[in-house]
């Protein structure tokens, strides 16, 4: 799956929090952080590019961010 992401023009980093997001549902920075082995300075950058891009969305529970991911199937219209 790394290799098709990367060939719709996602950098290494957007492929592994993108893949991360996919297997945690709904989450918050710290367990991506953890899944995808980011370092958090680089995380929010990542995750600003993914939103950018439609790959993720994010929703926000009592002051807090949880980012998701789209469905697969979806990201043939990115």
């Amino acid at each position: 799956m790394k290799q098709e992401l990367k060939k719709m023009g996602l950098t290494e980093g957007e492929s592994k929090s993108y893949l991360a997001l996919l297997k945690l549902g709904s989450s918050t920075v710290g367990p991506i952080v953890k899944e995808s082995r980011i370092s958090y300075s680089k995380i929010y950058e990542v995750l600003n590019r993914l939103l950018e891009k439609i790959i993720i969305s994010y929703t926000i529970k009592e002051k807090t961010k949880y980012f998701q991911a789209v469905e697969p199937n979806r990201l043939l219209d990115y």
